[in-house]
C-alpha cells in the first residue's frame, strides 16, 4: 500500500530540471620590443675596399583583446534511467526531438545521479548530476544561416 515510486532501476522514467547558467570573460594584453644593431670598421689588408659597416633594426608589437560569453539555459526534459553503476547510482539520458516546419533541435542530457537527488516527484536538477553532458543541436535554415560563409571561413583563416 506504500510504496517509494521514486526512479531507481533501468527503465524508469526520471524528470531533469535543467537550469544551467555560465558566464566567461577572457583578456589578454602583450607589448614586444625587439633592437638589434651591428657596427663595424673599415676592412684591413685585402679587405680595405669595404667601407665602414652598421645595421640596426627596431621592431615592436603590441595587441589587446577580450572576449565575454554568457549561456543560460532553462528546460524541463523526461529521460529514463539507463543503468546503475555498482556504487548505485543511476546512469540517465534525455533526449528530445523538436520537428517545427523544417528545422529539427536536439536536447540531450546524460549523467550520473544518486538516488538521494531524485525529489519524490521524480525530479532532478542538472546542477546535481554527475559527469553531466547537456548538448543543443540544430538543423534546418536558420541554423544554417548562422554559420560564416564559404569567404568569410577563408577570409578569418588568413587574418
Amino acid at each position: 500500500m506504500i510504496s517509494d515510486r521514486r526512479a531507481a532501476k533501468p527503465g524508469d522514467i526520471v524528470t531533469i530540471l535543467v537550469a544551467e547558467r555560465s558566464i566567461a570573460s577572457h583578456q589578454a594584453s602583450h607589448d614586444t620590443d625587439k633592437k638589434f644593431e651591428a657596427a663595424g670598421g673599415p676592412g684591413g689588408g685585402l679587405l680595405t675596399f669595404f667601407p665602414e659597416l652598421s645595421v640596426s633594426t627596431e621592431r615592436g608589437t603590441s595587441g589587446k583583446g577580450s572576449t565575454t560569453q554568457a549561456t543560460q539555459m532553462v528546460d524541463r526534459i523526461s529521460g529514463v534511467v539507463t543503468g546503475v553503476t555498482p556504487e548505485g547510482r543511476l546512469r540517465v539520458e534525455a533526449v528530445r526531438e523538436v520537428k517545427l516546419n523544417r528545422e529539427e533541435l536536439t536536447l540531450t542530457v546524460t549523467g550520473l545521479v544518486r538516488p538521494d537527488d531524485i525529489g519524490p516527484d521524480n525530479t532532478v536538477l542538472s546542477t546535481q548530476i554527475a559527469d553531466c553532458r547537456i548538448a543543443w543541436r540544430g538543423r534546418g535554415p536558420i541554423p544554417d544561416k548562422q554559420r560564416p560563409g564559404l569567404i568569410s571561413a577563408l577570409l578569418s583563416l588568413l587574418w
